[in-house]
């Protein structure tokens, strides 16, 4: 099977083509930003394509241009070539942005998403189904809830370690009452691989682990740990409690999920530690 991916320089994407290196019978292509005047050459021959190009870095309120051109233009470029080149799959890596506010994450809940990102993964998925079905291209649309790990850089696992490394506060935001489906990247690495090549008549998917873990307990419990961790309060409009529902997902998904609290005992704590003491050491 050859899949191609975009994003592949991204932490999901670093993860999918390791994990992919490790299977008989796969051949990914990744696709970069500088590839893509070649998109439809890199398409022959192509089984699937997995879009997990994504950008969170540019803001609306600096380039708006820009923000659109890679968030969502991006993908109906994609959707003409996948088209043109007689491509099968289109996998698409939105997020559980899109609900919103609302507790209810079954797939089939209204999305009413309240951030650009929520609001431009919702256009992407719109564009995808619409396109794909009047085309007959299969597709699937995989909502991935908080992810973690690996090379992340815009968790609050990574937030929380560029505080004590730099020596800044960090911005616990109405006192943590915040709730989050935390799955690592390698677990949504995997649940991706195993979905870009099984049939299925699902259209849409949640990739989270059905726990929902308040983000003050994770706060509180790096303190313990890291006294000189400097907490500052703050307010922000953000969803209370996001957890996902999973029960699609466990119909083709029968692993157990990485656990956040293992992650941070026996992978997080301990790499921070010795980041501490590096920088100690000059």
């Amino acid at each position: 099977m050859k899949i191609l991916l975009t994003g592949a320089k991204g932490n999901l994407g670093t993860e999918f083509m390791r994990q992919a290196g490790t299977q008989g019978g796969l051949h990914v292509m990744p696709v970069g930003r500088d590839d893509w005047t070649h998109l439809n050459d890199k398409l022959v021959g192509c089984d699937v394509l997995v879009h997990a190009a994504s950008d969170l870095r540019t803001a609306a309120a600096t380039s708006p241009t820009r923000l659109m051109d890679s968030n969502v233009m991006s993908t109906a470029v994609l959707l003409e070539a996948v088209r043109k080149c007689g491509v099968k799959k289109f996998v698409f890596l939105s997020s559980c942005a899109v609900y919103g506010e609302d507790m209810q994450t079954g797939e089939g809940s209204l999305c009413c998403p309240i951030t650009i990102n929520g609001i431009s993964k919702h256009l992407n998925e719109k564009l995808i189904a619409e396109f794909c079905t009047a085309n007959n291209i299969q597709f699937l649309i995989l909502r991935v809830f908080n992810s973690y790990g690996g090379n992340d850089r815009f968790s609050i696992f990574s937030r929380l370690e560029h505080a004590l490394l730099t020596n800044t506060p960090f911005t616990l935001n109405n006192f943590g009452r915040m709730q989050r489906d935390f799955v690592h990247v390698a677990d949504v690495a995997s649940i991706v691989l195993k979905l870009a090549a099984t049939e299925t008549t699902y259209t849409h998917l949640n990739i989270g682990t059905g726990i929902a873990t308040k983000v003050g307990m994770l706060v509180e419990a790096l303190c313990v740990q890291f006294p000189a961790l400097n907490v500052q309060h703050g307010v922000s409009k953000e969803a209370e409690y996001s957890r996902a529902e999973i029960s699609r997902l466990r119909e083709f998904w029968g692993h157990d999920f990485i656990r956040v609290e293992d992650f941070m005992a026996q992978t997080y704590a301990p790499r921070l530690a010795a980041s501490l003491a590096r920088a100690a050491q000059g």
